[in-house]
């Protein structure tokens, strides 16, 4: 019987994961904790076949969460199970090794569908873009901006460096966040050396 760890903290995820679990065609069983802190707990108490982890949790970041998982086990199983659904956050999720990812919105059905292929040992990740169709949507004013965004400079200093007002660098940086789905500089400079 495989144990699935689920991390969530809306307990209708685990209300909805549950009443999924009979029509598996392998037995699994489910640990549900909302934080990562009850989930440090379990794990260090017993051993879990997958873990399916949200990105959003009350007390941290799905992400990092990831990271300290597969850098305390890298062979440890992790599917994200999450309400974001832009590329930048699927492609984030599989460099930090998560074996799938799953959108929320999807129904339960693909949701054990992903549990039962990563159990099996594939991959469980919705197509992607390639890297160069997000970047392609960008003006060359735009590229040249995330460049100097992602060498830490400030808007400031590149409305100094490209001659234009500090509105218009904002105006650019919104666009450049909206076009590519990053929600922050530091996804911007992710972005720029997947690029590079």
């Amino acid at each position: 019987m495989a144990v699935l760890l689920l991390i969530d903290d809306h307990p209708l995820v685990h209300v909805a994961l549950e009443a999924a679990l009979p029509h598996s065609p392998v037995p699994l069983t489910l640990i549900s904790v909302a934080t990562a802190a009850e989930a440090r707990e379990v794990l260090s108490t017993r051993a879990v076949d997958l873990i399916i982890l949200d990105v959003s949790l009350a007390d941290s970041n799905g992400l990092e969460v990831l990271r300290r998982i597969k850098a305390h086990d890298e062979q440890q199983k992790v599917l994200i199970y999450s309400a974001q659904q832009d590329q930048h956050a699927i492609r984030t999720a599989m460099a930090a090794g998560a074996a799938g990812y799953i959108v929320k919105s999807q129904t339960m059905a693909q949701l054990l569908s992903a549990i039962l292929a990563v159990l099996g040992g594939h991959l469980a990740f919705p197509p992607l873009a390639e890297p160069e169709e997000a970047s392609s949507l960008l003006t060359a004013k735009e590229q040249q901006i995330l460049s100097l965004l992602a060498r830490g400079f400030s808007n400031l200093q590149i409305a100094g460096q490209l001659h234009i007002s500090n509105k218009t660098v904002s105006t650019h940086k919104k666009n450049i966040l909206d076009k590519t789905g990053a929600r922050s500089v530091v996804e911007l400079a992710e972005i720029w050396k997947a690029q590079q």
